[in-house]
């Protein structure tokens, strides 16, 4: 009777662990999508913005850069960048979080990854310590970053190909 729920409790125990274990490894690979630099190729204004169009052209010029110690992106640098990633229907969080369709944001997949990013660091010369969030959107191909109310959509630096289009 023993052996029999000594074996019964592994087998409610294995598939926990799986799962577990594949999320980790899910997680690992969207990081690692994203380790390397991006650039604004559009944007969309959402209901309220505070960017002038100059500074918009400015962000445009700039490149977002993921690496494994930091994250630069338009307002600063983050370091040692911890990673949340839940992965999300993308018509919700297209409403939820910029008040407009997926599609408006030519996003033609059904589900994104919320990626919520964070750093803390303490300056050396004051040791004041700066806690940083930041929250982007990944739909495998495209970074989705907001700015002042203005969403830049971002690809891949040194890619040769044309976006996806969501006609």
């Amino acid at each position: 009777m023993k052996r029999y729920l000594s074996l019964l409790a592994i087998l409610l125990v294995v598939p926990y662990t799986n799962t577990c274990s594949a999320q980790v490894v899910d997680s690992t690979n969207v990081v690692n999508s994203l380790t390397r630099c991006w650039r604004a190729f559009s944007h969309e204004y959402s209901t309220i913005y505070g960017l002038e169009e100059d500074e918009i052209n400015r962000y445009s010029k700039q490149k977002v850069c993921f690496t494994r110690d930091s994250v630069s992106m338009y307002h600063g640098i983050l370091f040692a960048p911890k990673y949340s990633i839940k992965k999300v229907n993308a018509e919700n969080y297209a409403k939820n979080n910029f008040d407009c369709s997926k599609r408006k944001l030519g996003i033609v997949t059904d589900s994104v990854f919320e990626i919520t990013i964070s750093s803390v660091t303490k300056s050396p010369k004051d040791k004041i310590v700066h806690k940083m969030t930041d929250v982007v959107a990944f739909d495998g191909e495209c970074i989705y970053i907001v700015a002042d109310g203005v969403i830049f959509k971002l690809l891949d630096a040194e890619a040769k190909a044309q976006p996806r289009s969501s006609n």
